[in-house]
C-alpha cells in the first residue's frame, strides 16, 4: 500500500473513531389510557304503586214514600238529623203542633227540627180557605218531606153505582151479610140522605136497621136532611135511638 493511501485510511479511521456512536433509541410505546370505568348499572325503576282494589260503594238508601188521602210523605237519610219539611203547596199557611205546643208557623215551604219517632200535627190553610189537618211521624235521622193536596169535595155515589149496590143488597141472604156489604161500600163511598134511607129499607129486622145508622151516618153528605131517616122506623123508641146516634 502506498503511503498516501495509508494516510488516508488512517485519517478515515481516526475520524470514524472520533465520531460518537449514535445509540439507537427505540421509540417507547405510548402509554395506553386506562380503560374507562364501567358505567354504573341503571337504577331499577321503582315499581308503580299498585292501585288499591276497587271497593263497591254501598248504594244510597232509597227513600221511603207513603201516599195516602191527599198527602205524600217521603223519608230520606239526613246525616243523623231529624227534620220535617213541608214543600207543597207553596203559599199555604202551615202550623205544626207538638201536642198543644206550636213548634212552627209559616208559609210553605217551611222546615223544623223534630224529635226522633215523634208525632206532629200539621194544620194547613189553603189560599181557597179550605183546611187540612194531618198527623205525621218524624223518624230518627230522616228528613220527612210532606206534600199536601187540597181536599176535594166528596161526591155522593152516582146513580149507576148506587143502583148496582142496591141490587147487590137485595140478593144477599140475611141482614148480617147485608150489613157487611154496607160496611164495605161505606168505607169508600158517600151517600145522600135519600140513598141512605133506601139502603136501610133493604134490611128486614128493626135491630139491623138501627145497626145500619152508625155505618152510614158519617158518610151522609147532606146531614141537615138526616132527620128524614126517622120516617123509615116504625116505633117511637127506634126513632129516639136514631136521633141519639145522629147527634153523636
Amino acid at each position: 500500500m502506498s503511503l498516501p493511501r495509508a494516510l488516508c485510511a488512517a485519517l478515515l479511521f481516526a475520524l470514524v473513531a472520533a465520531c460518537p456512536r449514535r445509540t439507537e433509541v427505540k421509540p417507547t410505546a405510548q402509554e395506553e389510557p386506562p380503560p374507562p370505568e364501567p358505567a354504573p348499572p341503571p337504577k331499577p325503576k321503582p315499581p308503580k304503586p299498585s292501585k288499591p282494589p276497587k271497593v263497591a260503594q254501598p248504594l244510597p238508601e232509597p227513600p221511603v214514600v207513603i201516599v195516602e188521602d191527599g198527602i205524600r210523605l217521603e223519608y230520606r237519610p239526613h246525616a243523623g238529623r231529624t227534620v220535617v219539611e213541608v214543600t207543597e203547596p207553596e203559599g199555604a199557611q202551615v202550623q205544626a203542633f207538638d201536642g198543644s205546643a206550636l213548634v212552627a208557623d209559616d208559609t210553605v215551604p217551611l222546615a223544623f227540627d223534630a224529635q226522633p219517632d215523634h208525632y206532629y200535627r200539621l194544620v194547613a190553610r189553603f189560599p181557597s180557605g179550605s183546611v187540612r189537618d194531618k198527623k205525621v211521624q218524624a223518624r230518627a235521622g230522616r228528613l220527612l218531606s210532606v206534600r199536601l193536596q187540597e181536599a176535594k169535595e166528596p161526591q155522593a155515589m152516582n146513580d149507576k153505582d148506587f143502583r148496582a149496590l142496591r141490587t147487590e143488597l137485595e140478593h144477599e141472604r140475611g141482614d148480617t151479610a147485608k150489613l157487611a156489604l154496607l160496611r164495605t161500600a161505606a168505607a169508600n163511598s158517600y151517600f145522600t140522605t135519600v140513598q141512605a134511607a133506601s139502603l136501610i129499607d133493604r134490611l128486614v129486622y128493626r135491630e139491623d136497621k138501627l145497626a145500619a145508622i152508625p155505618i152510614l151516618k158519617d158518610r151522609i153528605l147532606d146531614r141537615e136532611n138526616a132527620w128524614q131517616l126517622y120516617q123509615h122506623f116504625t116505633y117511637r123508641e127506634d126513632k129516639i135511638k136514631v136521633q141519639e146516634m145522629l147527634e153523636r
